[in-house]
């Protein structure tokens, strides 16, 4: 490399260098969007009713505000799973869901209270839970029903 007059390198080729440094001692990627960088989600099994289901835990405030909003598609056998720390009367909309979804509301028993079809991005509707619910379970819309599953039908999380 030619150096300028003066000894000094060129700021581009400066911060360059220095970013090539950092990458490796930090073992960070540079993204555009830093919340782009994110922690893997955790998925667990749970049993509904007799049925495995595999579910991504939305156990923060952040993963619960999110949900699946934004996402194109999901597995058939796959949902997310809310987890709250006391039970309590709530509702969920569609705002950027671009997914038919069922919504069921469970309470801390384990017991499903309802079950909820969702339409896509419709935000003029609020799915309420009909009762004080601890958890709620979101899938591709029609799981439920083609489990034969209903409301007073038991969930059983994994340990």
């Amino acid at each position: 490399m030619n150096m300028p007059a003066g000894n000094r390198i060129p700021t581009p080729i400066l911060f360059c260098l220095i970013a090539a440094c950092l990458i490796p001692l930090h073992g960070l990627a540079i993204a555009a969007d830093p919340s782009a960088i994110t922690k893997p989600p955790s998925f667990k099994k749970i049993i509904v009713g007799k049925t495995p289901l595999r579910v991504e835990v939305a156990d923060t405030l952040e993963k619960q505000e999110r949900g699946l909003m934004f996402r194109q598609s999901m597995p058939d056998n796959e949902g997310m799973l809310f987890i709250y720390k006391e039970p309590q009367e709530m509702s969920f909309w569609m705002r950027n869901t671009f997914l038919p979804l069922d919504i069921v509301f469970v309470d801390a028993d384990g017991i499903i209270l309802n079950i909820h079809q969702a339409r896509p991005l419709d935000e003029s509707v609020l799915y309420p839970s009909a009762g004080s619910a601890k958890y709620v379970i979101e899938t591709n819309q029609g799981w439920f029903s083609r489990h034969g599953i209903r409301p007073g039908d038991r969930v059983t999380f994994g340990r």
